[in-house]
C-alpha cells in the first residue's frame, strides 16, 4: 500500500478520534452538571448585548420552532443541539429573572430548563464562553435575551468576523442535512467514502470553487446536482464536507456556486 494513503487515513483517523473525544467530554460535562446546581446567568456580547448563558458562561439557544414549554429537538437535532437538563430545578444566576425559570418534561422523562417558556439548548459547534456559533442557525436558533425573548439582530449590525462565523454556522447546519439526505450512500457517514470518494483529511477539497463544480457539473463517478439542488444547498453542502470529517477549510458561498454555474 501506498505509504502516502496509509499516512493521510492516520490523520484523518487522529482527526475523528479528536472530534469523537471533544463531543464525549462536552455531553459527559452535561452530565456532570445535573449532579450539580444547574445556573443560568446572563453575558454581554459586544454587538448583541446581554443573552443567557450557563453558569460556565456557555451559550444557550431557544428554538422558534417549539411551543411554548414544549421542546421538540430530539434525535439528530438534539446531537447538535444540546438541552440544557437539570435534576429538578435551574438557579437565578445575575442578570435573569427568577419567575421566568421553569422545567419541562422531554420524551425520555428528563426535565429540560425553560425560559420565559422557551426550553434552553446549548450548540454543540460552541466550544468555549463566550462563543455564539449557533446564532441565527437556519432562521430558527437564536440566544435568548434577560427578557425571554430570541435576539434577532440585522445582518449589518454585525463585524464581518461576527457574520462569517454565523454564515458558517448556518452553512454546516443545513449542509449536514443535504448530505444526509443524497450524499452519505456513496460517501459514508464519516466521509470515508464507497462508491464514491473519500472526503476525510482530502486535501483537494481546499479549493472551495473546485469544490462547487464538482458539485454542480459532476465527476468522472458522480452525477451532476446543479439541476437539482440550488446555490444555497451546494453552497451548504460544499461547506459540511469541507468542515467535517477532519477538514477545515471553510465557508463555499452562494457566490462561489454561481461563478461556476
Amino acid at each position: 500500500m501506498d505509504n502516502r494513503w496509509q499516512v493521510e487515513d492516520w490523520e484523518a483517523m487522529k482527526a475523528k478520534a479528536k472530534l469523537s473525544l471533544a463531543l464525549a467530554l462536552f455531553l459527559g460535562s452535561l452530565v456532570l452538571m445535573q449532579e450539580v446546581q444547574v445556573g443560568v446567568q446572563t453575558s454581554e456580547h459586544p454587538t448583541l448585548g446581554a443573552y443567557l448563558t450557563d453558569g460556565q458562561g456557555r451559550s444557550l439557544y431557544l428554538y422558534t420552532q417549539d411551543s411554548q414549554n414544549t421542546p421538540t429537538c430530539y434525535d439528530q437535532c438534539a446531537q447538535t443541539w444540546p438541552p440544557l437538563l437539570v435534576k429538578e430545578k435551574a438557579v437565578a444566576g445575575k442578570g435573569v429573572a427568577p419567575n421566568l425559570l421553569g422545567v419541562a418534561k422531554r420524551r425520555d422523562g428528563s426535565l429540560q430548563v425553560t425560559y420565559n417558556g422557551w426550553p434552553l439548548y446549548y450548540f454543540v459547534r460552541d466550544q468555549k464562553p463566550g462563543d455564539v456559533l449557533g446564532q441565527g442557525v437556519g432562521g430558527v436558533w437564536f440566544l435568548v435575551s434577560p427578557k425571554g425573548e430570541a435576539l434577532k439582530p440585522s445582518t449589518d449590525q454585525q463585524p464581518a468576523g461576527a457574520q462569517t462565523d454565523a454564515l458558517l454556522a448556518q452553512l454546516l447546519n443545513e449542509g449536514q442535512a443535504v448530505y444526509s439526505r443524497i450524499c452519505v450512500a456513496c460517501h459514508g457517514p464519516e466521509g470515508q467514502g464507497g462508491t464514491g470518494v473519500r472526503l476525510a483529511g482530502n486535501t483537494n477539497l481546499r479549493n472551495a470553487r473546485y469544490v462547487a463544480g464538482v458539485i454542480v457539473g459532476g465527476g468522472q463517478i458522480m452525477p451532476s446536482f446543479g439541476s437539482t439542488l440550488s446555490d444555497r444547498e451546494i453552497a451548504a453542502v460544499a461547506t459540511y464536507v469541507r468542515n467535517s470529517f477532519g477538514n477545515q477549510f471553510g465557508v463555499v458561498t452562494e457566490e462561489d456556486v454561481k461563478a461556476v454555474r
